[in-house]
């Protein structure tokens, strides 16, 4: 495909891409030619006991069977979670998370779920 057949965004994104590989192949920092932006995040995970697990749960009105799907987790899994028997994972937790943040648009996904 040449670039007389690319959308406009298409030969942008191809430039851009040239660009880079032009400044990676010459050992010039990228800084140099580029902007280079550095997030730092302070990401804290929130340890979620059975009982917060149970609560989050409850909070959207989900079943277990149906809240570990949104967790894509099985069921036996959460089960674990909510009698203490196992963590749960970060990546799970910051999910939770998110659900306790905005419960009102997780509810409404579980209703229409049911």
């Amino acid at each position: 495909m040449s670039d007389d057949e690319l959308t406009p965004l298409g030969r942008k994104l191809i430039q851009a891409v040239r660009e880079t590989r032009e400044a990676l192949e010459s050992g010039e920092p990228l800084e140099k030619r580029f902007t280079v932006r550095t997030v730092d995040l302070d990401l804290v995970e929130k340890p979620f006991g059975s009982d917060e697990l149970k609560a989050a749960r409850t909070r959207i009105g989900a079943s277990q069977a149906l809240f570990a799907r949104f967790l894509g987790v099985s069921p036996q899994t959460l089960r674990g979670w909510e009698q203490g028997t196992r963590r749960v994972p970060t990546m799970a937790a910051r999910f939770i998370e998110e659900l306790e943040t905005f419960p009102e648009m997780w509810s409404r996904h579980v209703q229409s779920t049911k």
